[in-house]
Formats: structure tokens, sequence, C-alpha cells
């Protein structure tokens, strides 16, 4: 049995087998292993070469961090179209599912308070017209001295109670869908209308119509419920190990859909599942992400593409565990005489990929098939010929 089979098998006899002169090969050096070109075919073993830097399709996603969640809408996206008098639904204009902008008319109800409040409307800016006449001809009047100040002061305080009163009744009409062209229509024609339109207010899609024509509504009736138009959340989930890696403002990318921007992270692990809830927003409005729909949104993690000095990349199936010292990884170089069990310090490259660092360069050829055969060898369990050929290791 070789002397190196000897050396595994009876570690306390190491420190007794060198008093006697036996060569002895730190764990951390490299070992040749004298094989040849025909038992190097008969074992399988494959080789590729180390790379001063990573090839383009290695892929850089196997550092990536990917979450999971769901899309939510947020709070501020729900919006409803309500009644603001009393009144028969005269006609639906939309339909459940219709996309609608701001302003588009979802009902027309026939209400007669409708029709009092634009004829009240008109009647306050009547009023407020004559006040401010009257406080025009007054202060002309006062300013001959024919008048007195008390007077003068009189009609300023009615033309300011006049126009505040019109200005009441003209929000009012605002806010049950009159717009400034409509209101100024209604001064010049003086001629109000029972037909209440009602409309969106933002832009959307139209949820529910829980009316429908010939409907008696009474005023704050709901007439539609609608989903506003806007950037939706994904709350996703991360593990305890991914928490530190996150920042509130990274950006994460659902796959061909949209791009999120990370908004809040909760401060509080679930002692269920040992993760985290955050809060990631859309950024821009694409439609392809749906209220409640499942998703993975992914954080690409920078990948070194050149290493650093003194070191190659190489599969990072080459790495093998020492014989001796279970912590140190091993390649095996290929040379003239087989190859080297040469020792190194690997860290992830991504893509099935590792960045080393040790005795060998880029172009040398590392084995990354028939490691088992190799490293029986290395052990002292006999050469790749003495061993059926290995795939893998």
């Amino acid at each position: 049995m070789p002397a190196s089979s000897h050396l595994n098998r009876c570690p306390p006899c190491w420190p007794i087998l060198a008093l006697l002169g036996w060569p002895l090969l730190s764990a951390a050096a490299p070992q040749q292993l004298l094989l040849s070109a025909q038992q190097i075919s008969r074992a399988g073993i494959a080789t590729a070469p180390a790379l001063a830097t990573l090839p383009g399709d290695a892929a850089p996603a196997g550092n990536d961090l990917v979450l999971s969640g769901t899309v939510v809408a947020p709070p501020d996206a729900g919006a409803l179209a309500s009644a603001a008098l009393d009144g028969v639904v005269r006609q639906v204009h939309v339909t459940p599912l219709q996309q609608v902008g701001a302003g588009t008319p979802l009902l027309t109800l026939y209400s007669l308070g409708w029709l009092e409040w634009q004829r009240t409307y008109l009647e306050k800016t009547s009023a407020a017209r004559l006040a401010q006449a009257r406080l025009a001809r007054d202060e002309g009047l006062y300013g001959d001295g024919i008048i007195a100040r008390a007077r003068l002061d009189e009609s300023r305080d009615a033309a300011q109670l006049a126009t505040l009163a019109a200005s009441e009744r003209e929000q009012a009409l605002r806010g049950a869908g009159l717009d400034g062209v409509a209101l100024r229509r209604l001064r010049e024609r003086r001629a109000p209308s029972p037909l209440l339109t009602v409309r969106a207010s933002r832009a959307g899609t139209v949820l529910a119509l829980p009316v429908e024509a010939g409907q008696q509504v009474e005023a704050g009736a709901p007439l539609a419920r609608m989903a506003a138009s806007g950037p939706l959340w994904v709350q996703l989930q991360a593990t305890r190990a991914q928490l530190p890696l996150l920042r509130v403002g990274d950006l994460l990318q659902v796959d061909g859909c949209a791009t999120l921007r990370v908004t809040a992270i909760s401060p509080v692990v679930d002692a269920a599942t040992q993760g985290a809830q955050l809060r990631a927003q859309q950024v821009g409005q694409d439609p392809c992400l749906k209220v409640n729909a499942f998703v993975e949104a992914r954080q690409p993690r920078p990948t070194q593409r050149a290493g650093t000095a003194g070191g190659v990349a190489v599969p990072a199936v080459a790495l093998v565990r020492g014989t001796g010292d279970a912590r140190q990884q091993y390649v095996f170089v290929a040379n003239g005489k087989g190859f080297v069990a040469t020792p190194v310090q690997a860290t992830p490259a991504g893509g099935g990929m590792a960045w080393v660092r040790g005795a060998l360069a880029a172009g040398d050829a590392v084995a990354v098939r028939g490691l088992a055969a190799l490293k029986g060898s290395w052990s002292g369990l006999g050469t790749p010929a003495d061993a059926p050929a290995q795939g893998g290791q």
C-alpha cells in the first residue's frame, strides 16, 4: 500500500513517521499525481481552461436576490362615484371593466334637486351682480360727498355677502360635475336642466356599476366603483439572510414586466418564518402587473467580470476539498506528468463559476470531470487506471 494511504489511515502516526524520515507533504502544498495520457482517458477526466475574465454568457443571475410577493392596490387607488342629489338613473354610459379618462361621463340622473340648485345659483349670481353695481354707484356718490361713509360701508358689506353666497353655490355645482365652461353657458343662457351627468373624477377602470337605468337613487348613494390608474404596490417577503442586502430605494425587476422600487422595509421579523415584509412601488404604469397576482421580483447582484491580481475564474465544479483539512479547497491542474492537486482560495463568481487564487494562471487546464477518480488516486486508493471511468465527480 502506498505511503500516502498509510498517512491518511493513521493520523496519530504522523509525528512518529516524520521522525523515521518519511516524507510528509503540507496540507496546503501542491501535490503531483503521476498519470499517463492513457490513464486519464480511461478515467474519463476532462479539463477546462482557467480564465482571466468571466465569459460573456456566465449569467450573473446566480447571485441575484429573488423575492416573492403579491400585487396590491395603493390605499388611494380606489375611487367611488356617488350621487350628489336624489334622482332617477336616466342613462348609463359605461360598462364594467371599461377604461375611462378623467371627466368621462359615467351616468346621467334626472333630478329636480339639481334643477333647484341651478336656479338658486342664477339667483345668487344676479344678486351679487346687483350688489356690485350698487357698491360702485355708492363709491361714486361718497367721492362726491353726497352720501355718508356708513352707507358706503353697508353697500360694501352687502356686495361681499352676495358674492360669497354666489361663490358657495358655484362650488356646489362644480362638486356635482359642472366645469367652468358649463357654468358660463348656464349664466349666459339662463336655462337650467334637470339632467345631472356624473363624471369620473380621475382616469381608471370601472370595476362595478351597482345601479341601472330607471333606478331611484338617494343623495350619497354609490353609482360606480373604480380602480384609479397609477403605479401599483407589491408586498414582498424577504428572508432573514436577504434583509441585510436590501435598502429603501433599491430597484427590483419583475421578469418580462415592470421595474419596482423598494419604498419600505418592515423592522419586525416574523417569528414563524424568520422573514420580514417589504413594500415596493411600480416604476411607471406598465399594465402587465395585475392586482392580487403573485410575482417574483429579482434584484441583480453585481458579478465581478475580471479577477483581482493573481486570481482566475474556473468552473465551480472543479473545486474539491482536501483529504486532510476539509476547509482547504483544491483544483487539479494538468501538466506534462498528470495533474497537480493545487490549493486555492475560492470565492463565488456567479453563473457556475468561481474566482480562485493559487499556483495557477489563466490558460491552465483544470479538471472538471472525473474528479472522483483523481481524488481517489490522491488519497492513495489507486490510480485512475485501476478505477472505472468516471463521468463526474
